[in-house]
């Protein structure tokens, strides 16, 4: 499971479902967005708005400009932003899983 599906990043990126470039993204994408924030969004039963508003951004900045891929220092300020609030979530939910345990 990603964080977007197939279908979200089609209508995104305004292309077809199988459209190959936007199919190798989506890992890349989910593993960009877990390694910032330290959390496996995809492994939530519900996918959180937040890392879906993530997933389009950066999906659409890497098919837009394939040589931006994987590069920390062209992120733009509202992708960064929204990585933050990710990351400041993921520290609250390790905090409450450690509780739990």
């Amino acid at each position: 499971m990603s964080i977007l599906t197939p279908t979200e990043a089609a209508t995104v990126l305004r292309c077809e479902i199988n459209d190959q470039n936007m199919l190798d993204l989506l890992p890349q994408v989910d593993a960009h967005i877990e390694n910032a924030t330290g959390w496996k969004w995809t492994e939530d039963e519900v996918i959180n708005p937040t890392a879906k508003a993530a997933a389009r951004m950066l999906l659409v900045q890497w098919h837009e400009n394939p040589a931006q891929l994987g590069s920390e220092s062209v992120l733009s300020f509202g992708l960064n932003a929204v990585l933050l609030q990710l990351k400041a979530e993921a520290v609250r939910l390790n905090e409450l899983l450690e509780l739990s345990t």
